[in-house]
């Protein structure tokens, strides 16, 4: 390197492109959102980010690329993925990987688990250009050893919320007054949606059967598809609030910090009231939350008739004796995931610095 060119390194910040997957979704939202004050809050002025849609082409001059969060580490290759071969291929710069998690598919061995060679030769190839990728569960952790990738488990950004009022804070709760529910993304594409739109008729009556004196909400993640049109409706007649929270992260809405305890379907709702030190109840629905669930165990059961109306039944015990001792041991473990996060992060900026 000449002299002239190491000056204007010296005056050059490090420019790194982090990919996010923050469309509609608000679970991708939280990730998104916490995961770039966890970035922010970490790295200071030291690095100049840009954030991008990992969906769409890569455009601009980068000195590395993170990939932040999500369940990207899917069985077959990914179009967006693809976006990204090209991209690291033609710049040959390193990439970071930070969070991330398998997809939902269900899968009987970790020794099998992709299901086309370019998928295996991407995520490996990711890897030998840093030696930095960090997931968010066990089970992901366990895939990836089996292909020679040896990811740090740090948890999902999505896990650490850094405002200074509610990071790591107390449960003082002492009665249970107000339910927040998650449910499944119901769509229309085929026939398969009506069962689940079926079952999630059912959990919402048992829910309001069974706690009629306590407030009930009800999350939207993904907007209003046309079953999700009907809940809604539904809701509205019986008396159940409702909250469109698309496009934003859960963070944005003060309504659900008011709220005392979750039960549903979506991780990421179960990941925002864990972070916050509340109870909350998930269905296991597909490996993105039995993966969650090997990490940070809570109450479960599957998302069917008899393991709606078991969890159900466990949260009404839970309340009558407000007895929450099964979640005592959650913010440890999140503080646990922080320690290892920052690890990792320092890390990633001591990496950099060397390629400077």
């Amino acid at each position: 390197m000449t002299s002239i060119t190491k000056v204007w390194k010296m005056n050059q910040k490090t420019k790194i492109c982090v990919l996010h997957g923050a469309i509609s979704n608000a679970g991708d939202f939280l990730i998104y959102e916490r995961g770039k004050k966890l970035l922010q809050s970490f790295f200071g002025d030291n690095i100049d980010f840009s954030y991008k849609l990992r969906s769409k082409p890569i455009n601009g001059n980068f000195d590395g690329l993170i990939i932040l969060g999500g369940p990207l580490i899917s069985r077959k290759i990914r179009p967006q993925v693809k976006n990204m071969i090209e991209y690291i291929k033609d710049k040959e710069i390193p990439c970071t990987c930070i969070g991330l998690g398998i997809s939902g598919e269900k899968f009987d061995s970790n020794k099998d688990y992709f299901l086309d060679y370019e998928s295996i030769c991407f995520w490996k190839y990711v890897y030998e250009t840093s030696k930095l990728f960090s997931v968010r569960d066990k089970i992901t952790r366990d895939v990836l050893k089996n292909y020679g990738i040896k990811p740090e488990l740090t948890g999902c950004p999505a896990l650490f919320n850094l405002e200074s009022d509610k990071a790591f804070p107390k449960n003082n709760i002492k009665k249970i007054n107000k339910i927040i529910i998650s449910i499944p993304d119901l769509t229309v594409k085929s026939y398969s949606s009506v069962k689940p739109f079926l079952v999630t008729l059912n959990f919402l009556y048992i829910l309001k059967r069974k706690f009629c004196e306590e407030e009930l909400g009800i999350i939207f993640q993904h907007g209003y598809s046309i079953p999700q049109q009907i809940i809604k409706k539904l809701a509205d007649m019986v008396g159940i609030k409702t909250y469109n929270v698309s496009g934003k992260s859960l963070d944005s809405f003060a309504e659900l910090y008011e709220y005392d305890v979750h039960i549903g379907t979506r991780l990421h709702s179960h990941i925002f009231f864990l972070s916050l030190n509340k109870p909350s109840f998930l269905f296991n629905v597909d490996m993105r939350t039995e993966a969650f669930l090997k990490t940070i165990g809570t109450p479960s059961d599957t998302y069917t008739i008899s393991g709606i109306r078991n969890l159900i039944d466990m949260l009404e015990e839970r309340i009558a004796k407000n007895d929450f001792d099964e979640f005592h041991g959650v913010p440890h473990e999140i503080k646990r995931f922080y320690v290892i996060m920052e690890s990792f992060l320092n890390e990633t900026l001591l990496f950099y610095n060397m390629c400077d």
